[in-house]
């Protein structure tokens, strides 16, 4: 056997599978030197060292031998092919053992760097998981871990270690059990919108849609509250329920919606908990959902300095996960974004008028003068929205108290760069183009209240 493959049958021999020595042993190799000193010390000779030594190690291989072999051992793992980022989820370990010796097991589950895996305290080093099988029976162990990056990951080998119940020995083997799974976009705030769907449609009263004629259709009727329309009051239904009724519309369905979703190097920007790409898309699903939900076309562009996915127009709820299988595994790339590339892209696979609403930063953007022309041509046609994350250390230096030099030229400089920015965004809003930057956390709600003005309102 060669040095190279000694050192590998070494390596494998304590990583994939091997015999080591247990606690219990180290004590019983402690024990009988004992019991040999204290023969040693009555005048035992050297049968009583013996025999001692023989019966510690005839105890020893016994239960080497009894310790159930690999054959006698399955295992089966279970977990969702998709999970959300950031929440929790439970994996399922099934093991099976065939042999007649109660086992001890200590699991290892090799996941990817971007899961975190549960620390458990126990004897015979790190693990994910630990429990009892009994003999030629079953158990289930479960331990919880959740992703924390975006993407498509495999999942490979689980590591075992057990011992019996005398615990001398502790054997250690490996199982292949190829897995994938997807690590998809936080969802909470989503399910969110889709709760608060009618509130945010404004079909509950309080505020009064400003149709235009013929763009909305009748959706139910219900008892008058303030703040709806009395000349939508139904008097038949009043009569008949004894309070009065209200006739309820809703906007008229199959609009379309554009979303262009940002992956450039401006969204690696990190904020408080993500980065811009993240909350960019978490905002880009609820919008989709929403819109979805009321029937509505919804397609998906994410880009940068090329075009990275285009998920056509859809306009049933089933459209959302076909979206969500598109892009979920995206990040952010190094590469500068490049807009006229993408709304020229849009205009040829987007034939008829629609909502864009396109999540980036705003400083390249409004730092670009070609495109200002090339926009306002766009809006003859569609309605044009651009949604930004405010960046928090610029609005954090621009309103601190400045106490050496140093700081109040820093808090100047913050300062003249937002001035400059809000002097460009009215400049842009002065020709009927939507341009906002709001906090990270309100980034979904104002992308949904702009969806709903431009449906409510009958701009499009």
């Amino acid at each position: 056997m060669s040095k190279s493959s000694m050192i590998s049958w070494l390596r494998s021999l304590f990583r994939d599978k091997g015999v080591l020595p247990g606690v219990n042993l180290i004590i019983g190799i402690l024990l009988v030197g004992l019991l040999a000193w204290i023969g040693a010390s009555l005048g035992g000779g050297v049968w009583f060292f013996g025999a001692i030594l023989g019966l510690g190690l005839a105890l020893s291989l016994l239960d080497l031998v009894r310790l159930t072999s690999r054959r006698d051992l399955s295992c089966r793992r279970f977990v969702g092919s998709s999970q959300e980022r950031g929440r929790e989820f439970a994996v399922e370990l099934e093991f099976v053992n065939r042999g007649r010796v109660p086992l001890h097991m200590n699991l290892i589950d090799e996941l990817p760097p971007v899961f975190v895996r549960p620390p458990i305290d126990h004897p015979y080093g790190w693990a994910v998981a630990k429990g009892l099988i009994c003999p030629v029976g079953e158990s289930r162990f479960v331990y919880q871990t959740c992703g924390t990056i975006r993407g498509d990951y495999a999942l490979d080998r689980l590591y075992v270690r057990y011992r019996s119940g005398v615990g001398l020995w502790v054997k250690q083997m490996s199982f292949d059990m190829p897995d994938r799974i997807k690590v998809t976009p936080d969802l909470s705030g989503v399910r969110g919108s889709l709760a608060r769907a009618q509130k945010l449609l404004m079909l509950q009263g309080g505020v009064v849609k400003r149709n235009v004629s013929g763009d909305s259709e009748f959706s139910q009727v219900r008892a008058y509250v303030v703040g709806d329309d009395p000349r939508r009051i139904n008097w038949r239904q009043t009569a008949k329920m004894n309070e009065l009724m209200s006739n309820v519309y809703q906007p008229e369905h199959g609009k379309y919606i554009s979303i262009l979703v940002d992956c450039g190097r401006v969204m690696g920007v990190e904020l408080t908990e993500v980065n811009r790409l993240e909350k960019a898309m978490e905002a880009a699903l609820s919008v989709a959902a929403l819109a979805l939900r009321q029937g509505d076309y919804v397609s998906v562009t994410v880009f940068s300095n090329l075009i990275r996915a285009h998920i056509p127009s859809g306009n049933s709820l089933g459209h959302l996960r076909t979206i969500l299988d598109g892009v979920y595994g995206i990040q952010n790339d190094t590469q500068e974004s490049n807009y006229s590339h993408v709304l020229s892209y849009l205009e040829s696979v987007q034939k008829r008028q629609s909502l864009i609403l396109m999540f980036s930063d705003l400083t390249p953007f409004l730092l670009q003068d070609d495109l200002l022309s090339y926009v306002q041509g766009m809006r003859r046609r569609h309605l044009f929205a651009l949604l930004g994350v405010q960046d928090p250390m610029e609005l954090r230096w621009s309103q601190s108290v400045p106490n050496t030099v140093q700081e109040a030229m820093l808090k100047s400089a913050a300062q003249k760069i937002r001035l400059d920015k809000q002097e460009r965004i009215r400049q842009w809003s002065s020709l009927g183009l939507h341009l906002l930057e709001v906090e990270e956390e309100h980034l979904a709600g104002v992308a949904v209240d702009s969806y709903v003005q431009a449906i409510n309102r009958g701009m499009l």
